[in-house]
């Protein structure tokens, strides 16, 4: 089996098809453990306050992993970035490039910066994406929702539920954006639109500006448009958008959905400012990436291209008994 010694041809055969018809593999992590060797894992995402605290989801998910896989030398060095510096990533990125990784998990979403910091890392380096990705790199595997199919899921709710028979739809697109983002917005887009009396505009909003920023723009933006009939909200700062709202009740009824159950979130989700959340199974992605490479990296086994997150409705009837 390990070509050492001299084996008579004929015996060498018979060994060869026992090997073949017990679909024979080594116990590779059984090797590993025996020579005392220690896997280390990088994770490149940003910082878990950003974001309304999206990020705090899947770091859950990764800490979880990291603790069960600690009996199997597997260790977990974090490198985190600012959402919003691209030169934060690449600072990320040159600690990360000299640290000795047996795999990466990464979150793309500065895309421009990650293609800098990928072209610095080893070749073969074993790279999987969670959350987004970045369309010209080929990684081990993609964890994340189909964000196009997202989108348009979003497209129905709004149409089944708006309370108006014509009207303005807001997109509202937090900056900066990525991949997962736009696919999120070009579904909705494409399932808005063949639906008459109704008109879709794209709202960008900065992800850093205060609460007192962002609700003055909302507010310039409904004076222009006093028939705005529903709201759609392509990432985790839904609520920002949501407490605008509240605050101006006497506006009436709008239907208005979102992403992500965080708590600020969830909370006007029970009183009903939000009317949906859509989850992405956000702790989940964290959890499966370190197994991927586990799996991989640790116990050789082949890795799922694609790894496709359930697409969750949630609302204020169910949130109490969601799992993450």
């Amino acid at each position: 089996m390990h070509n050492r010694g001299r084996v008579h041809p004929e015996t060498e055969q018979r060994v060869l098809q026992v090997i073949k018809d017990l679909d024979y593999r080594t116990n590779i992590f059984a090797k590993n453990l025996k020579l005392g060797k220690t896997f280390n894992f990088g994770v490149l995402m940003p910082r878990p306050e950003q974001d309304s605290r999206y990020w705090t989801l899947p770091l859950r998910g990764i800490t979880r992993a990291q603790q069960e896989l600690v009996s199997h030398n597997v260790k977990v060095k974090f490198f985190f970035f600012d959402r919003f510096r691209e030169k934060s990533v690449l600072s990320a990125g040159k600690k990360l490039a000299v640290e000795k990784l047996d795999g990466l998990l990464a979150a793309p979403v500065l895309p421009e910066s990650f293609r800098q910091v990928w072209q610095e890392l080893p070749e073969k380096l074993p790279l999987v994406f969670f959350d987004s990705y970045v369309p010209e790199i080929k990684p081990l595997s993609f964890i994340g929702q189909d964000a196009f199919q997202s989108g348009l899921l979003v497209s129905s709710l709004m149409k089944r539920t708006v309370r108006k028979t014509k009207g303005k739809i807001a997109v509202v697109k937090v900056l900066p954006g990525d991949y997962h983002i736009t696919e999120r917005i070009r579904g909705f887009l494409r399932g808005c639109s063949a639906w008459p009396g109704f008109k879709t505009e794209e709202v960008e909003i900065e992800g850093k500006w205060p609460k007192t920023v962002t609700g003055d723009y909302l507010e310039t933006f409904y004076r222009q448009n006093r028939d705005l009939a529903g709201i759609f909200v392509t990432n985790a700062m839904t609520h920002k958008v949501a407490e605008w709202w509240k605050a101006n009740s006497g506006k009436g009824k709008i239907i208005l959905i979102g992403y992500d159950p965080i708590p600020r979130n969830v909370s006007l989700l029970k009183q009903g400012v939000i009317d949906f959340l859509i989850s992405q199974q956000s702790e989940k992605q964290g959890y499966e990436g370190i197994y991927t490479l586990f799996r991989k990296v640790v116990l050789g086994l082949p890795a799922r291209a694609r790894i496709m997150m359930q697409i969750d409705i949630i609302t204020g009837e169910n949130i109490d008994y969601y799992q993450s």
